[in-house]
């Protein structure tokens, strides 16, 4: 439905709305595990980069020089080749190169590094490498002490200050249909997310159904996660399942995200400038070009705006 035939209908739904979080079905309700995770006393950071790129962390710089392939036993690893390095502070600078397995941790002057994946040719995120840090200090003896990168159990929840409100969508293979159950999309998400990418949740913070249902997802306290190489901290993160190259988004997801926005831009102390989509910070058409649209043309930042009037 073109975009001037939905205002009239987005508009009697926004009016329903109010100052309090929208309605949200329960991660319990929907969940096939509970999310996993570990909290750290202090702060921790985790990227996917690129090899020439680093990774900064207090005093503290990961570069990652190279990647390759080896084969041990007919088995084929995916290498990182890593220059460590301390930065700013006082004392001599110390740098020292290390060539790490893909899913081998180590401490290193106070830090604790996760090599959590390479991803080698064919992968998605091929090129790219998963790095966690942490202070040693901050995280309990089992993980602190590791010598693996463990499974989702063992990933560090990071916390963050939201400043950003940003929209995905989930991009699956086929479109969401009206028959689904969308939480079997969700279950699905996270299994794949535990297995495949070593997520301690679903990527998104929040997700809605064709229904304009919005489904709990990882506490937003927490930095999500990312196939692509922005930093997700600090992004509030709203998706809407299914793929939205193939299909339009309903009046009743574009409502839904207004208000969901709405709320986490007066709870954060935001402004509507904040708003984006995961396209304006990696190179990707995410949310899919039927969603995109309404933050290009300014219909969604319209109706947030309404939404922040009447309240």
């Amino acid at each position: 439905m073109h975009v001037t035939r939905l205002l009239p209908l987005i508009g009697l739904l926004l009016a329903t709305g109010d100052r309090a979080q929208p309605p949200v079905i329960a991660h319990s309700t929907w969940q096939a595990a509970a999310p996993v995770g570990i909290t750290p006393a202090g702060a921790a950071v985790r990227r996917n980069i690129g090899v020439g790129d680093s990774l900064v962390f207090g005093n503290h710089v990961v570069h990652v020089m190279a990647t390759a392939r080896d084969s041990v036993n007919g088995r084929a690893i995916d290498l990182a080749r890593l220059e460590l390095a301390t930065a700013g502070g006082t004392g001599t600078a110390v740098r020292e190169p290390r060539t790490v397995t893909e899913g081998r941790a180590f401490n290193w002057r106070g830090i604790h590094v996760v090599v959590v994946a390479v991803y080698g040719p064919g992968e998605l995120g091929a090129g790219l490498v998963a790095l966690e840090l942490a202070a040693v200090a901050s995280l309990p003896a089992a993980v602190a002490d590791a010598d693996s990168a463990g499974g989702a159990a063992m990933r560090i929840r990071i916390p963050h200050q939201i400043t950003h409100v940003t929209l995905h969508h989930t991009g699956d293979a086929r479109p969401l249909r009206v028959e689904e159950d969308p939480a079997q999309r969700l279950r699905n998400l996270q299994a794949w997310g535990a297995r495949d990418r070593n997520w301690w949740d679903v990527p998104y913070h929040f997700l809605l159904d064709l229904e304009g249902d919005i489904y709990e997802g990882r506490d937003w306290r927490f930095m999500g996660e990312t196939n692509t190489t922005y930093d997700p901290s600090g992004h509030f993160l709203v998706s809407i399942i299914g793929n939205y190259d193939q299909q339009e988004p309903t009046v009743a997801q574009l409502a839904s995200i207004a208000k969901l926005m709405a709320w986490a831009i007066r709870t954060n102390g935001l402004s509507i400038d904040d708003i984006g989509g995961h396209y304006h910070y990696a190179n990707t058409g995410c949310p899919g070009k039927y969603l995109k649209r309404y933050l290009e043309d300014g219909t969604l930042r319209r109706m947030v705006e309404a939404q922040l009037a009447a309240h």
